[in-house]
């Protein structure tokens, strides 16, 4: 049975896997071999280790802004009514089926959680919002900040600093 992956046990090889992959998700596995100066064999075991440990979740489309052009997006902070484990689960587990919610964060703090939230408009969000408050998340305060434009986002994880951990 071979060892899992953590991030404490990848090596300089897996790194730089992962930094060619976060750059260009749709690289081939022979040019990401040739990038990272491995067989082709090689760089594909190390790459399915990745994927079957987790540590690569998934491959994504990095969309146009013009695509999204008439969404608003806004960051809600949430603060819910009790702090109790099972409420954080169920809040949790709940904001998992609102395709609205784009990301969502538990936050140490004054807040409980910070969720990027897209909607067509601002009634469709006030709407959405409304309707939060209404399917018994327990949520008791939140609030709402406009993003006005992206500055910076998507960015990759900064491999360097992890791997001199």
């Amino acid at each position: 049975m071979k060892p899992t992956l953590t991030a404490a046990r990848l090596d300089a090889w897996d790194f730089r896997i992962l930094s060619e992959i976060q750059a260009d998700g749709r690289i081939s596995k022979s040019e990401l071999a040739k990038r990272v100066h491995l067989s082709a064999s090689a760089c594909s075991d190390r790459l399915r280790a990745l994927e079957t440990a987790g540590i690569i979740e998934g491959y994504f489309a990095r969309l146009s802004p013009s695509l999204t052009a008439g969404a608003i997006f806004f960051m809600v902070e949430v603060v819910l009514n009790r702090h109790r484990l099972e409420d954080q689960r169920h809040f949790e587990s709940a904001i998992q089926d609102f395709p609205e919610v784009l990301d969502c964060w538990a936050i140490g703090g004054r807040i409980d959680y910070l969720m990027r939230v897209a909607a067509p408009s601002m009634a469709a969000y006030q709407e959405f919002m409304d309707g939060l408050l209404q399917v018994g998340l327990g949520i008791d305060q939140y609030y709402s900040l406009i993003v006005t434009k992206p500055v910076k986002s998507n960015s990759p994880v900064p491999l360097a600093a992890l791997e001199k951990r």
